[in-house]
Order: structure tokens, then C-alpha cells, then sequence
């Protein structure tokens, strides 16, 4: 099972979802409250599929942009992801 589908780089955990390069590369800590965030907070499967997406985005956008791990990601980094036009994924044809 895949909680990041296709990251970069990253790892399987020990309940065997996948976890993101910029995740492992923080530490076993950063792992346990990434995983313990998706499967213990976010109980409706609806929103916990939008926040893996939103989250693998955001990670895949940070390896990018030479953000190493979580510990670097700063608010300049979200504002700027945010900002940034997001492909269309429907063109409505």
C-alpha cells in the first residue's frame, strides 16, 4: 500500500506504506508522525486521499527545489508552491 504514490526516493515503512525521500531523510521521528498523522488524524478516506496528493505534490515540488528535508521547508517555500499554477489535470473537452 502506497500512503505517496510514485515519491522520489522513497522508503517503505514498517506497516508497509510508502514514505516520501524528504520524510526519511528527516529521521525515524519525522516517519512515525508523518504516518501517525494520515492514518490516526485523518479518518475520512475522501480527505486523506486529497492530503496525500496535496502533500506528495508539495514534497515531490520541495526535492525539486533542493529542500533536503522537512526541518528546511520554510513559509517561503509553501507561499511559493501555492502560488504556482498547478497543471490541469481536466480541460473539460
Amino acid at each position: 500500500m502506497s500512503l505517496i504514490p510514485g515519491a522520489a526516493g522513497s522508503q517503505g515503512s514498517p506497516l508497509g506504506l510508502v514514505l516520501p525521500g524528504i520524510v526519511v531523510a528527516t529521521g525515524e521521528r519525522a516517519g512515525v508522525r508523518f504516518l501517525e498523522f494520515f492514518a490516526a488524524a485523518v479518518r475520512n478516506p475522501h480527505t486523506r486521499r486529497a492530503y496525500t496528493r496535496a502533500v506528495g505534490d508539495f514534497l515531490a515540488w520541495c526535492e525539486a527545489a533542493g529542500v533536503s528535508s522537512l526541518d528546511r521547508v520554510q513559509p517561503l517555500h509553501v507561499a511559493t508552491w501555492v502560488d504556482e499554477p498547478a497543471p490541469l489535470a481536466w480541460t473539460g473537452a
